[in-house]
This record gives structure tokens, sequence and C-alpha cells, in this order.
């Protein structure tokens, strides 16, 4: 009997151990260009396709580009481990390289402590038992962090988003361009070690427009990579402003004021919610005090009596 602990332990943890070195050696390794680029089936594929509509006189092949266009697009409403680490603003390969240890350790940890508690508290079923749930715990603690920090980094997104683009505002009516404003936030930033969330996000975009990528491009891909909607529409308005020109002051100001509205509007959703989940607290209170004053006349009707 003294035996069999030890070896369920180091079955458990090389079996937790191995099932995510299995699953993280064979997700796909996107880096930050392949993030980035845009996803064809190569060259010539539109022709292709075209030809095979065409020499199809039954429509099989429009039936069948139909389902893999629904696959395809069920496949990509789920981010990749990559792409939510860049959401919550996991960048240099230090962060990423913490985060992977985090997620092997964790789950033997607590498969280890499971197997502990489960032997102090019961006999061998016990401890599987909470051997299994701490390496579940394990397993699903390194992908809540993570969405925290996803939800955490777009409420910054959503506050910083107004000043940045009120910074950029200043700089055009200062007689400047939208790239060089864009240069010129992102220095400043630099200078003062002040970076948010935003200006982040528009020096990856200056990084990106540095390897031979149009401004429009570079920030719609990165509003995308971003997970933030109101981040995704401003870069995008940037970008169509920067291409077409116009009264770009005016545009730039609309841009702001409709940033602002959304965040007021976000916020009032925010207080709203507050209110809801308020409700209950408050009730209960209401409740004790309706019974400490029930009691306090059921004592003077007894005493009295």
């Amino acid at each position: 009997m003294s035996m069999i602990i030890p070896i369920i332990a180091a079955i458990a943890g090389l079996g937790c151990l191995g099932f995510l070195m299995y699953s993280l050696m064979s997700a796909p390794k996107n880096d930050f260009r392949n993030l980035m680029s845009t996803r064809t089936n190569g060259p010539g594929s539109a022709a292709i396709a075209r030809d095979k509509l065409e020499n199809d006189p039954t429509g099989l092949e429009f039936e069948k580009i139909k389902t893999d266009l629904r696959k395809n697009s069920k496949k990509s409403a789920e981010p990749t481990l990559q792409e939510k680490m860049f959401r919550a603003g996991i960048f240099s390969e230090q962060q990423k390289k913490d985060y992977r240890r985090l997620q092997v350790l964790l789950p033997v940890v607590t498969t280890v402590v499971g197997i502990i508690a489960g032997k102090a508290l019961g006999g061998l079923n016990m401890m599987v038992l909470i051997g299994l749930l701490g390496s579940v715990v394990g397993f699903y603690f390194p992908f809540k962090v993570l969405d925290k920090r996803i939800k955490a980094r777009n409420e910054d997104i959503l506050f910083y988003l107004p000043l940045v683009i009120e910074q950029i505002s200043i700089g055009v009516s200062s007689s400047l361009d939208i790239g060089p404003c864009l240069s010129r936030v992102v220095q400043m930033a630099d200078e003062r070690d002040s970076h948010n969330p935003v200006t982040e996000l528009l020096r990856y975009a200056q990084y990106h427009m540095k390897s031979g990528v149009g401004m429009e491009e570079a920030l719609g891909e990165i509003g995308k990579l971003s997970g933030s909607i109101d981040l995704k529409h401003s870069f995008m308005a940037l970008a169509q402003v920067a291409k077409f020109g116009g009264e770009i002051s005016r545009q730039l100001q609309e841009l702001a004021d409709a940033v602002g509205s959304q965040r007021e509007i976000k916020i009032e959703e925010k207080i709203k919610k507050l209110e809801l989940e308020a409700t209950a607290p408050v009730a209960l209170v209401f409740f004790g005090y309706i019974v400490i004053l029930l009691v306090g006349f059921g004592l003077q009707i007894i005493t009295k009596i």
C-alpha cells in the first residue's frame, strides 16, 4: 500500500505534464509577422476556384465551397493562444515563456497537492478524485488568468483611446500629417516611459509599417489583433482619413467625440449593472432589518402577555 501512493502521484503528474506538452507542441506556432499576415490559399486560388465553378454544372463544387467557408469562419472565430497573449499584452519572449511555464508547472503542482490532500482526508478513492480535481483546476487557471488580463486590458484601451485620439487631433491641427503624429505620440510615450495599451499598439503598428506594409493595412491588422472593437474601428477610421484626406482636423475631432461618447455609454452600462448587482445585498440587509423589527415587536408582545 505504501508503494501505490507514490506510483499514482507519479502517473498523474506525468500524465498531466505529457498532455500539456503535447497540446503546446501540437499547437500552430504563429509569430508576430504571421499573425498580421493575410491568410490566403496561395497565388491564383481565386482563378482556380472560378474555373472549377464554371466546369461544374451540377453545383456540387459551389456547395463544397460554401461548406468550407462556414468551417473556416467557425475556426477563425476562436482566437489562438498567440492571439490571446497578444490581446493580454504579453509581447516579449520572456513573458511568453513565463506564461508557458505557468501552464506546465501549475497542473503538476495542483495534482500533487490534490493527491496529498486526498491522502490526508481518506483512502485511495479520495486521492484519485481530489488529484483529478486538482489537475483540472491547474489546466483551467492559466486560461482564466489570461481571460481576466484581456478583459482588464480592453477596459484600459477604452479609457486611453479618447486621449490618444485627442493627441493625434491636436498634432494634425498643428499642420502635421497623421503618420508623423502617430510617430510623435509614440516617441513622447517612449521619452516619458508612460506607455499605455493604445500607444503600445501604435508602436507595433509602426514596426509593421517599417517592415514595408502600408499604414492602412498595418492599423487594420493591429486593430483586429487587439480584440477591442472600439480600437479596431478607430484605427480603421485613422487609416481611411490618412488615405483619402479631406478635412482631417474635423474628421479626427468627430472621431474623438464618437470614441468619448462610446466610453460614456460603456460607463453608464457598468453603473446600471452595478445597480442590478447591488439589488440582492440591499434586499438581504432590508430583510435583516425587518427580522430585527419583528423580533423586537414579538418580544414586547410576549413580555406583556
